[in-house]
């Protein structure tokens, strides 16, 4: 594929969705499983002020780029991620009336991830440092966003089997742009570093801040629900057990491809997901003007 065909198929479009979420969702939306419901829980509070360390990230180097092509993609990127932003805070005040403490985890974790961790790292390695390796990270955790999206539309994995329709519209929007924009950040960080070490760094640091707050925030929900009782926990685990280990066992050889010296965000091969899903569901959203 040309290199004019890959830029053309990775132009963010900003879209302005509407899926009529407000106060119109189960508590109970991943098929009726808490423990799944509660993971994607503390991914709808991660994910907005993840959002704007990948915009930060990028923005940082904007003034570098020289490539009008990825100038626009930058654009569109960050016309994208704030979309993304927008729509997951806009259900936690729903998930706060279902019991979820989406505002006190939001505080605890921006605290210490974008002022404690952010902050010691600007302090130890200096401002330029920081700056490279906050868009390492933001690649890093664009390409598991990639990932987790490729097995979240993918119609043989069926992640999704059983959710509410709304909240599954949200994520399957969600995940089709991520793999429409997978490429925009990396292609920065090519452009401005282009360093193995930064960007094996920056994995590796997305790989604990993804996991690490993500399981925070899935087991202080999940101890929290007054409708869970500790005697339950195993069957709930044991339903979705299979899924996650599939999802998991799926996703592992993707993610590892990163380290691959020549690896490019192109080589996913899971662009016509995203063109199947948008094709598909006009319905949901308007390009924005």
């Amino acid at each position: 594929m040309s290199t004019e065909n890959l830029i053309k198929m990775n132009m963010p479009q900003v879209r302005r969705p509407n899926f009529g979420l407000e106060n119109n969702f189960s508590k109970y939306y991943a098929d009726g499983n808490p423990l799944l419901s509660h993971i994607l829980n503390s991914l709808h509070i991660v994910f907005p002020e993840g959002e704007k360390l990948f915009i930060r990230s990028v923005k940082y180097f904007q003034d570098q780029i020289e490539d009008p092509q990825l100038k626009a993609r930058v654009k569109g990127f960050i016309g994208q991620e704030t979309q993304h932003m927008a729509q997951h805070e806009k259900i936690w005040d729903t998930l706060e009336s279902q019991g979820v403490t989406a505002h006190e985890f939001d505080k605890w974790y921006s605290k210490n991830a974008y002022e404690t961790v952010e902050g010691t790292i600007r302090n130890v390695f200096g401002e330029e440092i920081y700056k490279r390796l906050a868009l390492a990270v933001t690649c890093g955790l664009e390409h598991y966003t990639a990932t987790l999206a490729e097995v979240a539309i993918d119609p043989e994995i069926n992640a999704l089997q059983g959710f509410d329709e709304k909240m599954k519209a949200l994520l399957m929007w969600h995940a089709a742009e991520e793999i429409e924009h997978k490429a925009v950040a990396f292609d920065v960080m090519q452009a401005v570093d282009g360093s193995p070490v930064t960007k094996s760094a920056g994995m590796l640091l997305a790989t604990w801040a993804l996991l690490y707050y993500g399981a925070i925030g899935s087991v202080k929900f999940l101890l929290e629900d007054k409708e869970v009782k500790l005697a339950d926990l195993p069957q709930i685990f044991a339903q979705k057990a299979p899924l996650l280990a599939k999802a998991v066992g799926t996703m592992l050889p993707k993610l590892l491809q990163y380290f691959r010296p020549d690896f490019h965000p192109n080589q996913m091969n899971n662009d016509h997901l995203a063109t199947e899903y948008f094709d598909a569901n006009q319905k949901y959203f308007q390009k924005a003007g």
